[in-house]
């Protein structure tokens, strides 16, 4: 799967910044590379950057602890569901996670574009994203131990 990503930071708007408190997800790998921003599952507010609807947005990654709601309690959706209808009742619409890099189990993996994913409202009307996974290939598997990978946006790895 995909338990976090890294945006270059000069990809997000500074109203983002304003608005989501997104200062404190600043990291740099190093000295001479330009900063980033961390969106990890773990986190303690799990969120995501989406592109949807024609605007960039931070939104809720999944539902990870809102026992109340309906929604799957997960960040992820595995396509092959999407595709057989089994979220068809949440009505989900498609969307970009932008993204440089993603991780799993300690790997960092480069992204070209972004990640799938598709986003649903919950009982408020409050639109969350889900990361969209499929099987992994045989170098994502070899690369993180993991049999899921996201769907990437434009490339194969």
């Amino acid at each position: 799967m995909c338990k976090g990503i890294s945006i270059l930071k000069a990809r997000l708007k500074q109203e983002l910044f304003d608005e989501y408190e997104l200062e404190k997800r600043i990291v740099a790998r190093a000295e001479s590379e330009q900063p980033e921003l961390h969106f990890m599952y773990p986190d303690p507010v799990v969120e995501l950057p989406v592109e949807w609807d024609g605007q960039t947005l931070i939104m809720e990654w999944g539902n990870r602890g809102n026992k109340e709601s309906k929604l799957p309690r997960t960040g992820w959706c595995r396509k092959e569901s999407l595709d057989a209808g089994k979220w068809r009742w949440l009505k989900p619409e498609p969307c970009i996670i932008p993204a440089n890099f993603g991780l799993e189990k300690g790997v960092w993996f480069h992204i070209d574009e972004g990640l799938e994913g598709v986003v649903v409202r919950d009982e408020q009307d409050k639109p969350h994203v889900y990361m969209l996974t499929q099987a992994a290939s045989v170098y994502y598997e070899n690369m993180t131990r993991h049999e899921r990978m996201p769907v990437l946006v434009g490339q194969v790895i």
